[in-house]
């Protein structure tokens, strides 16, 4: 990541990752085996206290994920979404840069 580029969010860097897994066999390989070793190929540093899970979807499996309910943050993570955290809470934009 350049100097003057924008850490990239949550969605930039999942679009990245399924790009990539879709081009490279081994990274995609990596990345369903060793995720957090995958991820921190886009300069990411995933906490090794967030379990990440890889699944492929088939044409006979679709996957539905459902995002964390509000209603069950903890004050801290409150605060981090509301800005008042630090930007690492969220492993998407906690690139090396940011470290």
């Amino acid at each position: 990541m350049s100097e003057n580029q924008k850490p990239l969010t949550r969605e930039e860097l999942k679009k990245e990752i399924i790009k990539k897994a879709q081009s490279d066999k081994n990274f995609k390989k990596s990345l369903m085996e060793k995720p957090h070793e995958a991820i921190a190929q886009f300069g990411v540093q995933v906490p090794g206290e967030v379990e990440v899970r890889v699944v492929e979807e088939s044409a006979k499996v679709v996957y539905l994920v459902l995002p964390v309910n509000p209603d069950e943050l903890t004050d801290e993570q409150l605060d981090a979404v509301a800005g008042g955290g630090d930007p690492c809470g969220d492993f998407a934009i906690c690139s090396s840069k940011n470290m």
